[in-house]
């Protein structure tokens, strides 16, 4: 090639060994390739040039999972479908959709997502999947996956890593596994990152650095931070991704069960005064599943009269609007943003226009817990959230309403 942008080196950041070979080389050079379409169609000017060839090596590691049959790209679609009936979201896959191959489908989501993590992050915005720049650039990349399909070279060394030869009673062999998959496989954009943000956050509050710390960190975040494929934790992955006849796929189903059933331990005590809470608002809401208050003087009398005992209130009168809601396991909860987005019969301050503009927001910044979220969208009390597309307003409000459940554990990663 003569304009080499990627070289062996960034490749091998996506993969658990530190020497390539002639199969490594080959997808370097379709990492390369890919590159010069998303120049050519422009896209590449939406990114910093290390993100260019992030999403570009990202996207060739999609490939090579696909043609090596590593089971990482099928098992979230999989999944998918499993939970919602369909392949992927946004995107209704034709008669020539195949899981086991390479689909434009599958790119167009890919790269979606990658410009959502790069792109989207950066700018605090939602991407439309509709962007014609990255429906142009997956033309091309499909296009040359198809021409390579029959010749490109499987990774027998990836291919190791989930056959059941390779065997993980050893738990250094499986932390090694789950490490490498968290922080560096292709899916994920943003793992190292937010092991960044924690460690500098720790040495900030820190009296006494301590290495070990850190360390431990490292490991916490890889057994128990959700990622946004389906808020689903990186041993969860794991357990799906490792055939089911592996000797040691019971060991990574309970390392998956106990890693996604990981949650900020709370007394017995607490739990009782929550619920509590619940039934309280429940009775006093009257069916309703918010309140609006004008001030918090106002939010005061209602907690008398409710009979809720709440530590922290003070009897502050100034004019804040906000809503009050409750859940079985979290209590009382107050809304304080969003509350104009709401389409509601007694919310005095809903405000059309603007819920139309920000009304996605509710599924991209936790505003609420899930078991709000939920019950808004089930009642259409979010109907007016849309995001943006040129085909039209139907396709704007599906985009966001048929995949709703998809974008809270894609954001928020919850559920």
């Amino acid at each position: 090639m003569k304009d080499i942008k990627i070289y062996p080196k960034d490749w091998l950041q996506l993969h658990p060994y530190k020497q390539s070979d002639p199969t490594d080389l080959y997808y370097t050079n379709i990492a390369n390739r890919i590159y010069g379409m998303l120049e050519e169609t422009n896209l590449a000017y939406s990114f910093e040039k290390n993100e260019v060839k992030q999403i570009s090596i990202r996207m060739a590691a999609y490939f090579e999972d696909v043609i090596s049959g590593l089971n990482i790209w099928r098992s979230f679609i999989t999944e998918h479908k499993a939970l919602y009936g369909k392949y992927l979201p946004f995107y209704t896959p034709d008669d020539h959709y195949y899981d086991d191959e390479v689909n434009y489908e599958d790119i167009r989501f890919l790269l979606w997502h990658y410009t959502q993590q790069y792109h989207g992050l950066a700018n605090s915005t939602f991407v439309g999947p509709d962007n014609a720049a990255n429906g142009e650039t997956a033309s091309l990349i499909y296009q040359m996956f198809c021409e390579e399909w029959t010749t490109a070279p499987e990774n027998e060394r990836m291919q190791q890593l989930f056959a059941p030869e390779t065997r993980y009673e050893d738990k250094d062999k499986y932390l090694n596994l789950l490490y490498w998959f968290h922080y560096q496989s292709y899916l994920f954009t943003d793992s190292l990152q937010e092991l960044t943000d924690t460690v500098k956050e720790y040495w900030e509050q820190a009296k006494e650095q301590n290495e070990q710390y850190i360390m431990a960190i490292h490991k916490a975040l890889a057994h128990i931070s959700k990622s946004a494929f389906l808020a689903y934790t990186s041993p969860k992955w794991l357990s799906l991704i490792l055939p089911a006849d592996h000797p040691d796929h019971s060991l990574f189903v309970k390392e998956g069960e106990e890693a996604q059933a990981f949650t900020e331990p709370m007394s017995e005590e607490s739990k009782k005064k929550l619920a509590e809470h619940f039934e309280k608002f429940t009775a006093a809401a009257d069916g309703k599943a918010l309140l609006y208050f004008q001030n918090k003087q106002e939010f005061l009398d209602f907690l008398t009269k409710a009979g809720i005992e709440m530590e922290g209130v003070e009897g502050d009168t100034a004019s804040r609007k906000f809503a009050v809601y409750a859940t079985p396991t979290e209590g009382l909860q107050v809304l304080t943003s969003g509350v104009k987005y709401i389409k509601d019969e007694n919310n005095p301050f809903y405000d059309q226009k603007e819920a139309e503009n920000q009304g996605i927001s509710f599924f991209m910044i936790r505003q609420c817990r899930p078991y709000l979220l939920r019950i808004l969208e089930e009642k259409g009390m979010l109907a007016d959230a849309q995001a943006k597309s040129l085909i039209g307003e139907e396709r704007s409000k599906a985009i966001v309403h048929e995949n709703w459940e998809f974008l809270m554990r894609y954001f928020l990663r919850e559920y």
